[in-house]
């Protein structure tokens, strides 16, 4: 419920307070007392779903704009019909109003200081959890993150014709997260050179970071679902907290992903989870941003549009914000492409290779390609097979056939490792212990040498027993 106080002239008050009351709203009049007689303070109680509506009907008798107004989040009601009044509006649509949104979104921002260290800190929790194969303190890491605030308001901004609130959100997203790689490497080249870990670790093994340093058709779905969760959740009354932890987890841990990769020499890692970075923030926004219009939220007439700029200064900023973002995306969007092109020709040729009867015995658990990298980065793409065997056959020769094969496919350098997950198999058992048959059930007639059983004590016996041994 939501408590919406607004001060009107007295002339408009009449057709105001019959357009609340022919609602069934708890409604009162107070007359204003801060020196201007012609004024009253008119208050009712509101479902929130219906905040939107009732403005737009204020609107036509009279209701502008420039008057104050403010909407309270309320606890309880209790007034004629409040039952009746919730019920008819539970059952519609239950998208907050434009302003509501607005400032939802506004009351979501940390200041700069804190976005930045909160930022700083989950992504160094982050990499601790990486490194030592912990998904729990990966999680933790994700709860502490408040990059779902500049992405939203991001897409409100764009939705609303708020300009300054696009660039500042945008503004935020690429320091936050840049900060972020940043710190990530900092913090894994303290750790390499104190030997918290070993200096020589195989990053591109670890499992946590495997998964997240090349860009996928799942990582674009991933993040369009994050975010038009995001935007639903702020439109209505969903736990944006909770979402925002799901934006985090599409973002956080690849930042840290990257900041290992660049600590480690493993450039191929770094780039891949940086475009997996950029990509997932596109598909973020974009999927918060097409929620938004699908709800209905447009901006207001006298809204300037994100593009309109009256200075020289505004327009060259302008220009040079959206060249930039324009080419980051180019760049990203060409890197996915190219990448989940050459994910989709390796389990091409992985699977005709272990489709032969000489593997008929192998089950796949998973094939991951690395980013292939483009210009100082490229180097031999290592492709890992993950198998399951039943036996201890080695297989020596399965490494090079599927190295040739994808080779011949996506004409890269590549490199093949072949991970087995044994398993040891029982026999078939035996069927289970059924009824017992007729012949089991058989009660023996007891006779001079065999005494009765105890079946036969307690009254049981064959059909055909002979009468008299009960």
């Amino acid at each position: 419920m939501r408590l919406v106080q607004v001060v009107v002239p007295d002339e408009k008050r009449e057709a105001i307070v019959s357009a609340l009351r022919e609602r069934e709203l708890g409604v009162s009049t107070t007359t204003e007392t801060s020196g201007e007689d012609d004024r009253t303070l008119v208050s009712f109680v509101v479902p929130a779903d219906a905040v939107e509506a009732v403005l737009e009907e204020l609107h036509e008798v009279g209701f502008e704009d420039e008057w104050y107004i403010v909407s309270i989040e309320t606890e309880f009601a209790s007034y004629e019909n409040v039952d009746e009044v919730q019920d008819r509006w539970a059952k519609t649509p239950n998208r907050v109003a434009p302003r509501t949104l607005r400032s939802k979104g506004k009351d979501m921002r940390l200041n700069t200081r804190s976005y930045l260290w909160m930022m700083t800190l989950s992504t160094v929790i982050a990499t601790a959890g990486l490194l030592v194969g912990s998904p729990a303190i990966v999680v933790g890491s994700m709860v502490l993150a408040p990059i779902v605030s500049p992405m939203l308001t991001a897409s409100i901004g764009l939705v609303r014709d708020d300009q300054r609130m696009v660039f500042d959100s945008i503004r935020m997203q690429g320091v936050g997260l840049g900060l972020a790689v940043v710190g990530a490497t900092a913090f894994s080249l303290l750790l390499k050179y104190l030997f918290a870990v070993p200096a020589e670790l195989a990053v591109a093994n670890i499992e946590l970071i495997a998964i997240r340093f090349s860009p996928s058709i799942l990582s674009v779905v991933v993040g369009l679902a994050a975010g038009a969760a995001g935007s639903f959740s702020l439109a209505t009354k969903g736990q944006v907290t909770i979402v925002g932890v799901m934006v985090a987890a599409a973002l956080i841990p690849t930042a840290a992903a990257a900041g290992i990769g660049f600590a480690w020499d493993r450039p191929v890692v770094g780039a891949g989870s940086t475009v997996l970075l950029v990509m997932t923030i596109v598909a973020v926004n974009l999927g918060a941003f097409l929620t938004f219009k699908y709800l209905g939220y447009e901006p207001d007439e006298v809204d300037r549009g994100v593009f309109t700029t009256t200075r020289l200064k505004d327009t060259v900023t302008l220009g040079v914000t959206v060249l930039l973002v324009v080419a980051v995306m180019g760049a990203v969007a060409v890197g996915t492409y190219q990448q989940v092109t050459y994910e989709r020709s390796v389990n091409k040729a992985a699977t005709e290779v272990l489709q032969r009867d000489a593997y008929e015995a192998l089950g796949v658990v998973s094939i991951t390609a690395e980013y292939v990298g483009i210009g100082p980065f490229l180097e031999p793409s290592t492709v890992t097979v993950a198998l399951s065997r039943t036996g201890d056959q080695s297989y020596s020769r399965l490494p090079d056939e599927l190295a040739q094969a994808i080779g011949n496919r996506t004409d890269e350098r590549v490199r093949v490792q072949v991970r087995f997950q044994d398993y040891q198999r029982s026999n078939v058992s035996a069927s289970p212990a059924g009824p017992p048959t007729t012949a089991q059930m058989a009660v023996q007639r007891p006779t001079a040498d065999r005494p009765p059983t105890r079946a036969t004590r307690h009254g049981f016996r064959r059909r055909d027993a002979t009468p008299g041994y009960d």
